[in-house]
């Protein structure tokens, strides 16, 4: 029994979905984060939990890399227990990609 749950422990996580990384992978290539402003945003909860308030933390991201800048944002909802990523030439469109994402 212990030996095949040492065996299997590779499944707990087979149904999670890869953690989106833009953010680092934009510092790998060469960009630096410039500005971080962090919140905290509650919202209505989900079914069947929605007399309870959901709180969803937004980190959002300026980087730069010479002339260029992005604007990523990222959001943990903590009653879906979830990573949201999103980076775009603005903060408008990162928004919105991350709005039509939910």
């Amino acid at each position: 029994m212990l030996f095949s749950g040492l065996c299997n422990w590779h499944l707990l996580h087979a149904n999670t979905p890869p953690l989106n990384t833009e953010v680092i992978a934009l510092k790998r290539q060469g960009w630096k984060v410039t500005e971080i402003h962090s919140s905290v945003e509650r919202r209505p909860g989900i079914k069947p939990y929605q007399n309870l308030k959901r709180v969803v933390q937004i980190v959002k991201y300026r980087l730069n890399k010479g002339t260029e800048i992005h604007f990523c944002i990222v959001e943990y909802d903590s009653q879906r227990d979830t990573i949201r990523e999103s980076c775009a030439k603005s903060m408008l469109h990162a928004e919105e990609k991350i709005r039509k994402n939910s």
